[in-house]
């Protein structure tokens, strides 16, 4: 008997059955285009649930068709879900791209929130601001335009007078070089101990250690930048002198070599 109240309670949409959560968009003609299109209800469901997800779970977008200004329902999971849409639209305008939609919750407690607000006039629409004159400039007599004046063209060479040479156009000054930044040698890199025929025990261990440093550090360089500090990191605490009591002299200038 619990089972079957349960799924009865799903199929219902659980607190979704409420009214309180159920809310409704107007103006998404201005936001997607092609209302008249068969996959415009489509469009507008994938669109809202992206939108309206971040309040909250979406259980149902109803898009109806035929209309000229359709208003949408969306009923959410929860009254709270519903409730947060409502008070992150400012004023019961919510952006969406590049323009706003009006929202409403028809049975909320929220008198403000149970009707569309007034309808925004488009950008395109809107009449700029007059600029507020100074009494001085309102009984300032109309300034006239200025009118362009052409330059007096050069008089014809007369008899037994030379032609003035063609004007030439002066070429822009050119900018100055600015100097590319040097980028600065490579240091030198150490080399391994190598251990001659009369090497000690302790200089063959040495040799052995450095050449596989040596050999982890070229292997480190070759790795992203943000994991090299993490494995520098192992090779110190690998060869710290503190690490290695048994052979504190060897792990020294191994780690001096590091």
């Amino acid at each position: 008997a619990a089972a079957v109240v349960a799924k009865a309670s799903i199929a219902r949409g659980g607190d979704a059955a409420r009214s309180d959560c159920l809310i409704e968009v107007a103006d998404l003609e201005q936001v997607l285009s092609g209302a008249e299109t068969s996959s415009w209800a489509a469009k507008v469901k994938v669109t809202l649930q992206q939108v309206f997800r971040r309040f909250g779970p979406v259980l149902d977008v109803r898009v109806p068709t035929g209309e000229a200004n359709p208003i949408v329902s969306i009923r959410f999971a929860n009254a709270k879900s519903s409730e947060a849409a409502m008070v992150a639209a400012s004023q019961g305008f919510l952006p969406i791209a590049e323009s706003f939609v009006r929202l409403r919750q028809p049975t909320s407690k929220e008198a403000i929130w149970r009707s569309f607000p007034a309808k925004r006039p488009a950008p395109g629409l809107v009449e700029p601001k007059k600029k507020k004159l100074r009494p001085n400039e309102r009984f300032a007599p109309p300034r006239m335009p200025v009118e362009m004046v052409d330059e007096e063209p050069d008089p014809l060479p007369t008899a037994g007078t030379k032609a003035a040479p063609p004007k030439t156009a002066q070429e822009p000054p050119k900018a100055p070089e600015v100097p590319l930044p040097q980028i600065p040698a490579e240091p030198p890199r150490p080399e391994p101990f190598e251990a001659g025929a009369e090497a000690s025990e302790e200089d063959l261990q040495v040799a052995e250690g450095e050449a596989k440093v040596a050999k982890d550090m070229a292997a480190l360089l070759e790795q992203p930048f943000s994991k090299q500090k993490k494995a520098l990191k192992a090779i110190r605490l690998q060869w710290h002198p503190d690490k290695n009591p048994d052979t504190a002299a060897v792990a020294t200038r191994v780690f001096q070599f590091v």
